[in-house]
């Protein structure tokens, strides 16, 4: 919804879509640039393919869909899981068999693999049939803990950060929200 109180078109749905798969929270980590989510030379993305380093990025803008942020944002907080997968075999499976099973939903409703689908919301479609697995929760927890505990990226959410050490918040920021 906008300011009048008027559905904003396929924002409503991706704020739908987010509302199912939990509440926005903590946590950020070093910062990484590639084509995908895991640095290109890591050992994750190594094993599991550029093409699937690359559907993990946009499985990750999908989810948490902030358009104006950069792919760094998204991809700095998944270098644990990458760092993670290099000692432990059975993450490294989980990503491999989850972006496999991604491609494979996109493929029999699309006919074409997740990230060459065009259209958000076909995406979208293809990620709620996939959003109970294991796979998805991983992702979708580390992005969320990453993305909205990350300082540099709270002005930008209208974040202004923890109030309790400056008298709370009624007498700092309390009446200064727009977006309620």
């Amino acid at each position: 919804m906008n300011k009048n109180n008027k559905t904003v078109g396929p924002m409503m749905n991706r704020r739908r879509f987010l509302s199912t798969t939990g509440v926005m929270a903590v946590g950020a980590s070093a910062a990484l640039l590639g084509g995908g989510l895991f640095a290109p030379d890591s050992f994750a993305a190594q094993q599991i393919g550029k093409d699937a380093n690359a559907t993990l990025l946009k499985m990750a803008r999908d989810i948490y869909p902030h358009d104006t942020l950069e792919n760094k944002y998204y991809s700095q907080v998944m270098d644990p899981m990458a760092k993670g997968a290099e000692s432990d075999p059975e993450l490294l499976k989980l990503l491999s068999e989850g972006v496999a099973q991604l491609d494979k939903v996109a493929m029999d409703k699309f006919g074409k693999k997740y990230a060459a689908i065009a259209k958000e919301t076909d995406r979208v479609a293809v990620l709620k049939t996939i959003e109970s697995s294991p796979f998805f929760q991983k992702i979708k927890g580390a992005l969320m803990m990453g993305i909205y505990n990350n300082p540099e990226l709270w002005p930008r959410f209208g974040y202004g950060g923890s109030a309790w050490e400056k008298g709370g918040y009624i007498n700092r920021g309390y009446n200064d929200i727009d977006w309620l």
